[in-house]
């Protein structure tokens, strides 16, 4: 097949990547099979029964009505039984059954509102059914309040028992990626599907031209690459070539991988985004960038309260990582250095010191490459010789951060937010960029779910502008529903 161009931006040379290419592939996962479908119905069937028996245990507990109690447990237990099979039936009529050919790339967290509206119709259900035995065979109706119990505790049990089987399986099969891009955004995409630890990127189609040593092959030959690496999943970003020609090529394959695009202008879509269509054209809307008095109000409020729960609850934890820093190196216990906060004001920041001190400390220079790593670009590598034990343990999981709490506390810091950069690396903030000292710096951050110190200097001015522009509430909740995978993962720490 000829594959004519289009005008478009000329792609950045791309280095080698380090991605299997296994000639011996194995057999394709079929992740959407009937066995894995009927994994879930029982796994979801279980924890029903487990959620309204610990419901049941809380609403003795709580109760003063003697039907309500421990003596009548069993005799309870079994007029829920029609709750588990309405939470597989509000499952199933929500489509939560169908969706498991895209499991990979879920995220637990974005699932929650379809999970409570499933589990809230499934006890609706229940209450049906046995309104419908009570007035057939005139047996015991249920109790709302066991049922309403059971809803609570099932809508946060069965995404976390759905994810524990999910990445047991994924760890054992990942899904294997080809990526089609033009090349720009290969290395960020890897780093992305790394964070999540169920894909294997099996390596990259050049969405233009290809060159001497690039890809696994021609993007005409998309089929063939597919059947030869037993491909599960296609991921496409940018290309060069007319979009009728790469359509015409993706719909070859569609009926044997799964096909998830990168949408074009990615850097300015967000998870508040919203997909919708205009009579029939399917359409994509960027988040509006508002923040307004009440929006700063409420993030500030879960600040002070979120930090000042986790200082009293964490402070054994933190008596502890001060007493091992101090004993294990000479200094300080706590590192403190100059970043820029909300507004470009300067501010102190607070970290357990990891490294031994030294006369000169490094700090990365406002002209570095934007299109290195950060870990590069910051002089990471640099400070490996000086980082102690304990340090290295500290910095790999982010506790070293955990000073920070502190910061939050008194003002100068977000539990969630952009990176606090340096005064050097702030010089260059202008225009869109300097968007990110719109709201206090945060100790996580869309940042570091994303990969750290694995990304570039320009793929986190995008994600700190794409935060504050996009900010909610709710993403806060999700951004710090990620961290701590991304803690144990380690993955971009230095």
């Amino acid at each position: 097949m000829n594959l004519g161009r289009t005008t478009a931006r000329p792609a950045k040379a791309m280095e080698p990547l380090n991605v299997v290419t296994d000639a011996t592939a194995p057999k394709r996962n079929r992740i959407n099979s009937h066995l894995f479908t009927a994994q879930l119905v029982v796994i979801d069937f279980v924890v029903a029964v487990a959620a309204s028996a610990l419901g049941l245990l809380a609403v003795a507990a709580l109760s003063t009505v003697a039907t309500n109690g421990l003596p009548y447990f069993w005799v309870n237990l079994s007029h829920q039984m029609f709750f588990p099979v309405g939470v597989v039936l509000g499952l199933t009529l929500s489509g939560n059954y169908r969706r498991v050919g895209r499991m990979g790339s879920q995220s637990t967290f974005t699932l929650m509102n379809s999970f409570f509206f499933a589990i809230g119709v499934g006890g609706l259900l229940s209450i049906g059914l046995s309104t419908i035995v009570h007035r057939l065979l005139d047996q015991r109706q249920v109790n709302a309040n066991h049922v309403l119990s059971a809803i609570v505790l099932s809508t946060f049990l069965i995404p976390i028992a759905r994810s524990i089987h999910r990445h047991t399986i994924l760890r054992r099969h990942p899904i294997r990626v080809v990526i089609i891009d033009s090349g720009a955004n290969v290395k960020r995409f890897i780093t992305h599907l790394e964070l999540q630890g169920c894909f294997q990127v099996i390596g990259w189609v050049p969405g233009t031209s290809l060159r001497p040593g690039e890809g696994l092959g021609r993007l005409d030959e998309l089929k063939e690459i597919c059947a030869t690496h037993a491909v599960d999943q296609v991921l496409v970003g940018d290309f060069d070539f007319p979009m009728p020609v790469v359509v015409d090529l993706l719909r070859k394959v569609q009926n044997d991988v799964q096909l998830t695009f990168v949408p074009r202008s990615f850097e300015l879509l967000s998870w508040r985004s919203t997909f919708t269509e205009l009579s029939g054209l399917p359409m994509i809307e960027a988040a509006p960038m508002v923040m307004t008095r009440i929006d700063k109000f409420v993030k500030r409020s879960f600040d002070l309260f979120v930090s000042t729960f986790l200082l009293i609850v964490l402070s054994p934890v933190l008596v502890v990582f001060a007493l091992i820093v101090a004993t294990s190196s000479k200094g300080p216990v706590l590192y403190r250095q100059k970043r820029v906060g909300r507004g470009g004001k300067p501010f102190t920041i607070l970290k357990f010191r990891t490294m031994r001190q030294a006369a000169n400390e490094f700090e990365s220079s406002a002209a570095c490459n934007l299109d290195a790593p950060l870990f590069e670009a910051r002089g990471k590598l640099q400070e490996e010789a000086r980082i102690t034990r304990p340090g290295r343990l500290l910095r790999k999981t982010g506790l070293d951060e955990l000073s920070q709490l502190l910061n939050v506390f008194v003002g100068s810091m977000s539990i969630v937010g952009p990176r606090p950069f340096t005064p050097n690396e702030s010089t260059d903030a202008n225009g869109w960029q300097s968007r990110r000292y719109d709201v206090r710096p945060g100790i996580t951050g869309l940042w570091q779910v994303s990969g750290r110190n694995n990304l570039s200097a320009a793929d986190l001015e995008e994600l700190d502008y794409l935060y504050v522009a996009s900010w909610s509430m709710w993403w806060d909740v999700k951004i710090l529903w990620d961290t701590p995978r991304t803690m144990v993962k380690g993955l971009g720490a230095f």
